[in-house]
């Protein structure tokens, strides 16, 4: 899926929801992606990527009065997007355990590498597609 294509998918989700006509994501370069809602910083998301450039650690932050209207997971969505684009193969996202999202990293792709009692570390991996 293109950006655009994404764009306009995100769009068509976003309808009626209570920050339809004020809310807005715009990259800030550099894989950092900012969601506003009117003048409001309502969240971010951004990646630390190694420097061959193959490999990036996802973060995210939203404040919690934007939760569950799809603001978080569409930063993460344009975050991946953004980092597949620029040839990340591997991307990790940690979060803790308390957190109940465990479904959007999925949905996403991705699957748990690692746990303890406090965190859960997921990875994503670039399909490799072989010949038949």
């Amino acid at each position: 899926m293109n950006k655009d294509d994404l764009q306009k998918y995100l769009a068509t989700r976003r309808m009626g929801w209570p920050y339809e006509d004020i809310y807005h994501v715009d990259s800030a370069g550099g894989h950092r992606f900012v969601a506003k809602v009117g003048d409001e910083l309502a969240g971010l998301s951004y990646a630390e990527v190694s420097d061959d450039g193959r490999a990036a650690v996802m973060k995210m932050n939203l404040k919690s009065q934007f939760a569950e209207y799809g603001i978080g997971t569409e930063l993460l969505e344009l975050l991946m997007d953004d980092l597949q684009t620029f040839g990340s193969e591997i991307i990790r996202y940690e979060i803790p355990r308390e957190r109940y999202a465990f479904q959007i990293y999925k949905n996403l792709g991705f699957t748990v590498e690692s746990q303890d009692e406090e965190t859960v570390r997921f990875i994503w991996k670039k399909q490799v597609k072989t010949a038949n």
